[in-house]
């Protein structure tokens, strides 16, 4: 399992469960409707605090037990560059390194020289023998004083932690990933992003009845201006959510190790869809959802129907501060739209293995989501 992002959404739930109640010193800086998010472009915080009210945001690097201290004293740069992007850089370490240093009280020591004693980045130190998911207790050893200016330059932030799918299937995932690459080493045009011309070189293959949906039929979409639009807007931002490219469609190293799976192998062979979902679990944060919908489902009566069910879902994923609520969503939902809540999403896991089906559905009466665990496993253990 992916142990550092599972811990690390830990503290950060307990660090929202802090703001959520005013506790001190997080009322100084964030409102109780604040919520945790992510930021995939650089430098990439492990995860994010906003507050929507203030728009105050707070960038955390989470390092885990058994480190060097050279590996904590890195850390410390990570979150005082955070502060460029973000209010706050926030450094969460262990008391002690490897070799039983106490190396959270020598970072506090550093921040303390009076170059630094301004510097808004705070320091939060756990006990490496007690931390777990269950036990994501830690202890604000500086806490940074309220920022006078914003910072230089505002991180993009994503709308929720976890990445977002819709309708794509691995072959318009590879044909995106060839056009990008294409479009980065001899672009066809000056206008636009990679993101934007890759998308019109598979919108180009659609139109000409070469791409085949999910299910394996033929992909149609009648060629208007509107739907151009709505369908970029369905398909832009998923590689971007799982690490394979940068915001403007650039391939990254993953894209590119993609790439080379999905051309060796083909777009629907095992190896690329594995790809795909490992890279979902990790860079995507479906496993840290996976573990959230796990604790909700372990404490909550299950003798309830789907929707009822998927609605008392969103309200402990909204009262933990793992999402905050698209009013316009939760209607649809509300009304048994095709938009509800993890429509879309539901059918990646079932398409991925990650999720044992039930007939049509994944939904069990009785049991809730039923995940397949072993194949998760062997996923997040293989190294490619």
């Amino acid at each position: 399992m992916n142990t550092h992002d599972v811990l690390a959404f830990a503290i950060a739930q307990e660090a929202i469960r802090r703001v959520a109640t005013a506790s001190p010193p997080w009322n100084s800086i964030l409102s109780p409707t604040s919520y945790i998010t992510s930021s995939r472009t650089w430098p990439v915080p492990d995860f994010v605090l906003v507050d929507p009210t203030t728009h105050v945001t707070l960038g955390a690097e989470f390092k885990p037990p058994q480190q060097t201290k050279r590996e904590y004293l890195t850390g410390l740069g990570q979150a005082l560059a955070y502060a460029r992007d973000f209010h706050y850089g926030v450094l969460i370490l262990p008391t002690i390194a490897d070799d039983g240093y106490p190396i959270a009280q020598h970072i506090v020591s550093v921040l303390a020289e009076p170059d630094f004693a301004n510097a808004p980045v705070g320091v939060l130190s756990y006990d490496p023998a007690v931390l777990s998911p269950a036990r994501p207790g830690f202890s604000e050893l500086r806490f940074a004083s309220p920022r006078l200016h914003a910072p230089t330059t505002a991180a993009m932030l994503d709308q929720s932690f976890f990445a977002k799918w819709r309708e794509m299937s691995p072959q318009e995932m590879l044909v995106l990933l060839v056009a990008a690459y294409d479009e980065m080493r001899k672009p066809s045009s000056s206008k636009g992003t990679v993101r934007d011309r890759a998308f019109a070189i598979l919108w180009a293959e659609i139109q000409a009845g070469t791409i085949q949906h999910w299910a394996g039929g033929v992909r149609h979409y009648s060629n208007s201006p509107t739907n151009y639009v709505a369908v970029s807007k369905n398909y832009r931002n998923f590689l971007f959510h799982i690490g394979w490219a940068e915001s403007n469609g650039s391939l990254t190293k993953a894209g590119l190790e993609a790439l080379h799976v999905g051309t060796l192998y083909g777009a629907w062979s095992q190896p690329f869809l594995d790809t795909i979902a490992k890279s979902l679990l990790e860079d995507g944060k479906h496993l840290i959802l996976f573990n959230a919908i796990s604790e909700f489902q372990d404490a909550v009566a299950i003798s309830l129907d789907e929707q009822t069910w998927l609605q008392k879902l969103e309200d402990d994923l909204e009262n933990k501060g793992l999402l905050k609520r698209n009013p316009a969503r939760h209607a649809a939902a509300v009304a048994k739209s095709s938009r509800g809540f993890l429509k879309g999403e539901k059918q990646l896991w079932r398409n991925l293995g990650l999720i044992v089906p039930r007939g049509k559905r994944v939904y069990h009466p009785g049991r809730g989501f039923i995940f397949n665990w072993s194949r998760i496993t062997s996923l997040l253990q293989s190294t490619s």
